[in-house]
């Protein structure tokens, strides 16, 4: 029984931390919100920020953009397969894809990853500050 319960253990840690290993240049994820079919669509925006996620972290805490302005919000993952989701928003961004983002009002909004990548999903956090 020991034995047993000692290879469930392991086989549980492995596919945890393969979760955030697995990087596909094929995957193409829709994450249930508002996303360019093509991806490319920045001549509408007036700009772009590029949120960069790797194992269990975002390269920023903070992300600025303006209040008014279309942004175009890009997702690139480091390492293992990652997600954006603003929360209390209808934006979320799969992997390797760009949304045009705009916010009237300024305000600070809570991102979180939205692909589970592992032991250390729930501490991917960050913000948006609209100014």
């Amino acid at each position: 029984m020991k034995k047993w319960l000692i290879l469930a253990t392991v086989l549980t840690l492995a596919l945890v931390v393969a979760a955030c290993g697995a990087n596909s240049d094929n995957s193409k994820e829709t994450m249930g919100g508002i996303s360019n079919a093509s991806g490319n669509e920045s001549s509408t925006s007036e700009s772009e920020v590029v949120i960069t996620a790797k194992n269990w972290d975002f390269d920023q805490k903070e992300y600025r953009i303006k209040a008014g302005e279309t942004v175009d919000l890009t997702v690139k993952s480091a390492g293992g397969v990652h997600g954006v989701r603003i929360l209390k928003t209808k934006y979320s961004i799969g992997n390797r894809e760009t949304v045009a983002v705009k916010f009237d009002a300024p305000g600070t909004y809570d991102m979180i990853c939205s692909v589970p990548c592992g032991g250390g999903h729930s501490l991917m956090k960050a913000k948006l500050i609209v100014e």
